[in-house]
């Protein structure tokens, strides 16, 4: 089936790459989990990218990863959307997950491109089909080449609509003339959602219709006005507050991962430490964190 234009643009707006919690154990903690969900809508988001990689997904097993998807489904109770990313080293454990996502009902499933194994884009095409197939869902493929090594350019999107089901990509990269000109022969065919969280506004100006992000955990608020203030035309106030959310991620990136939750922790939701091979804060680190936040004004 052909998804029809309105529904795709109902995909617009603001999602986080939701954090997956964690208790002591590292075993999943869903009251916590719960308490984000509803957070994060209180705020304005408009949805969730569940298990992704700031969802920590490839460090779950894909019980654990359909228990996530299966308490933000729950707990969002359609207030917004759902968007499942179900990629994996396997494409047949990727399209169980596929199913799974349609079985608990879902808005739309993702995938990064294949891993590990250098299959190039006709592996990344056949992987696609494969996940696509396993169940109707909207498909959104999920573009960071920094990690999966294969990026996914205009050239592509040919391969990429012989899928009835995509409906556009998940853009995370810097390269906003290829964002743009993605998002450009796509139309309203498709959708582009940004996920470099610092470079928000200017995606918005070359096309992207949202955005998807792990910044957006900590500061839902401040991304919705980014997108409510560029689409009133009032962009300089967009610039303002993607300035703010720049300060902030200024820090973060410096200490990597780990720090998003350390930020969590410190606004109220402890959602553990990050899995192996993600080396904890020190205490030191943590200090020195929070320190070089506290000008920022976010805290």
């Amino acid at each position: 089936m052909r998804f029809t234009v309105e529904q795709i643009g109902s995909f617009e707006g603001v999602y986080s790459a939701i954090l997956t919690p964690f208790d002591k154990e590292r075993k999943l903690n869903q009251a916590v989990l719960r308490r984000l969900v509803n957070y994060q809508l209180g705020q304005g988001l408009h949805g969730f990218f569940v298990c992704g990689s700031t969802g920590e997904g490839f460090l779950m097993s894909p019980e654990e990863r359909r228990r996530v998807a299966e308490v933000v489904v729950e707990e969002t109770r359609g207030r917004g959307k759902v968007i499942v990313h179900v990629g994996h080293i396997s494409s047949d454990i990727a399209a169980s997950l596929a199913h799974h996502a349609e079985k608990i009902g879902a808005d739309a499933i993702s995938s990064t491109s294949p891993v590990y194994y250098p299959v190039g884009i006709e592996g990344t095409f056949y992987h696609y089909k494969i996940i696509a197939s396993a169940c109707s869902l909207p498909f959104l493929a999920y573009n960071i080449p920094a990690t999966t090594k294969i990026g996914l350019i205009p050239e592509h999107l040919s391969g990429l609509s012989e899928m009835e089901t995509f409906i556009g990509m998940k853009y995370t990269g810097y390269n906003l003339f290829e964002m743009g000109t993605i998002a450009e022969e796509m139309g309203e065919r498709g959708i582009v959602l940004f996920g470099a969280d610092e470079m928000f506004l200017p995606a918005l100006t070359m096309g992207a219709r949202g955005s998807i992000g792990s910044t957006q955990n900590l500061l839902p608020a401040r991304f919705v006005e980014i997108y409510q203030a560029f689409q009133r035309g009032e962009i300089q106030r967009a610039r303002e507050l993607q300035t703010q959310v720049n300060r902030v991620v200024r820090v973060l990136l410096k200490y990597g991962s780990p720090a998003w939750k350390a930020y969590a922790k410190k606004s109220g939701f402890d959602c553990g430490e990050h899995r192996p091979p993600f080396k904890p804060l020190t205490s030191e680190q943590l200090k020195e964190l929070f320190s070089e936040l506290e000008p920022t004004g976010v805290l």
